[in-house]
């Protein structure tokens, strides 16, 4: 997303090269060096770049398979109650919670959460705390990864061998989400400063076009969730911000529609458009979850359906994000 930025045919030639190498940590430092020259904005977002989808690609369904195996189904349950989103708490399959073309965590792991994740943040901000917690996190990750790995094996656990698996996955399992919350709480103040920085950037270089109407989208999408968890957390939000919340995504959700619909001849083959017309369904779900919060409020609903309402509204965004992740990083 950097149309002013011409590279040297000899930088593009290194990355190539070191490419092929296999030198991960070396190209991130070149890509950083080549990211500086765009924006600061650029380079930080750069940096922050590999966590971030570190979290998004391997977090996401890491948390679900150990809430699954800490709080399994019990087997008499009726299928609904297993698969429902607010009553079952988790899904039996991965579809519910977004993108499932992904491969399963484990089996990218050691690729996309590799140490040299943080290899541009050393290098642009040596003294950055997101450094230590990373990898904090990591360790912790690898951890519960092989707790996890063992559940397939339960069967043939004797009664010892059953009662230390249950030990050690809930002495990794309280570990690793507390380093994981930790973590996406301090990348999410990051990229509230970082995102409207880099909308204000591309409005000033390509004006309010489609990549400028899908970041402003997704910023308020994440604004409108964030917010929600943070009233509901402290017991601050009122109907009245909630509807506020809801307006303002349906606005964005709105205006980036209408936008597209002004496209002459649209080309389907272009990434962004094509990005675009991914997040119709999972941006239209966002929107019915939260106003189906709002209206359950709004009617006085009994206190567990508003909590089953909340729970949804944060399942459809992370759904929403999932979505939007890989083609994202693929295109730009």
């Amino acid at each position: 997303m950097n149309p002013g930025l011409l590279l040297p045919i000899g930088v593009v030639f290194m990355l190539m090269v070191f490419g092929l190498a296999g030198a991960g940590k070396h190209i991130q430092v070149i890509e950083l060096w080549v990211d500086q020259l765009d924006s600061p904005q650029t380079a930080t977002a750069s940096a922050l770049a590999p966590i971030i989808d570190c979290m998004n690609r391997v977090d996401r369904d890491t948390r679900l398979t150990y809430q699954r195996a800490a709080h399994p189904p019990q087997a008499d349950a009726e299928p609904e109650v297993q698969t429902s989103l607010p009553v079952g708490r988790y899904a039996r399959v991965r579809e519910e919670f977004g993108d499932n073309n992904e491969p399963q965590a484990r089996l990218i792991l050691k690729d996309v959460c590799a140490p040299t994740i943080t290899a541009k943040l050393e290098h642009q901000q040596p003294d950055s705390p997101l450094i230590g917690m990373t990898a904090e996190y990591l360790s912790s990750l690898e951890k519960i990864t092989s707790t996890l790995s063992a559940s397939s094996r339960l069967r043939v656990f004797g009664e010892v061998m059953r009662q230390r698996y249950e030990e050690e996955l809930s002495r990794n399992g309280a570990a690793y989400i507390a380093l994981s919350t930790q973590l996406r709480n301090a990348l999410a103040l990051e990229e509230q400063r970082l995102r409207p920085a880099q909308r204000d950037l591309l409005e000033a270089r390509l004006g309010q076009d489609l990549p400028w109407q899908l970041l402003d989208y997704m910023i308020t999408a994440r604004r409108a969730v964030e917010q929600i968890d943070s009233g509901v957390r402290d017991a601050s939000l009122t109907p009245k911000a909630l509807a506020a919340l809801t307006a303002a995504v349906q606005r964005a959700n709105e205006r980036s529609a209408a936008f597209v619909e002004r496209i002459p001849d649209k080309d389907l083959t272009d990434e962004t458009l094509h990005l675009w017309y991914t997040l119709r369904a999972p941006a239209d779900d966002y929107l019915k979850a939260l106003q189906s919060m709002l209206q359950d409020w709004l009617e006085h609903a009994p206190p567990q359906q508003l909590s089953d309402d909340y729970y949804l509204v944060t399942r459809r965004y992370d759904a929403l994000l999932s979505y939007y992740n890989r083609p994202a990083r693929n295109a730009f």
